[in-house]
């Protein structure tokens, strides 16, 4: 599970998870200059603009914007493997299911063409054969 007290760096910023480098820039411009407007007359916006400051220091950095997301979604990230496992293991078997079901329909289909032609299989293999009859293991 996520660590309850990280903060939502993308809900500061108000980006999506996705947003790349320049999203952030762009997004960390306006809302700094914005914050740096209201610092004068808004206490709260002092703090504001602290955490705005802390979110682009952690999310423009890829090193640190990657062990972040890791942290952040590391649950959800797990989840999906085990998904995917799971997927994989299945189509597997699917694949096992398939395979015999084919191998067992070419069975059923082989013994019924040697059963319902065992008379002229015989006869051909007994033509086949009598030229060897003379042979000490025949």
């Amino acid at each position: 599970m996520a660590d309850p007290r990280l903060i939502d760096y993308y809900a500061i910023l108000n980006l999506p998870p996705t947003a790349d480098l320049v999203g952030i820039e762009n997004a960390y411009a306006r809302l700094s200059s914005e914050l740096a407007a209201r610092s004068d007359v808004d206490e709260t916006a002092v703090d504001a603009l602290r955490r705005l400051n802390e979110a682009y220091a952690v999310l423009s950095n890829p090193g640190l914007r990657l062990d972040y997301d890791t942290l952040l979604f590391g649950e959800v990230l797990e989840q999906e493997r085990e998904h995917l496992r799971t997927f994989q293991r299945r189509r597997h078997v699917v694949g096992n299911v398939v395979a015999a079901t084919l191998g067992l329909l070419v069975f059923v289909q082989a013994f019924g063409l040697v059963y319902l032609g065992r008379d002229e299989i015989g006869g051909l293999l007994g033509r086949v054969l009598s030229p060897l009859a003379f042979l000490p293991f025949a």
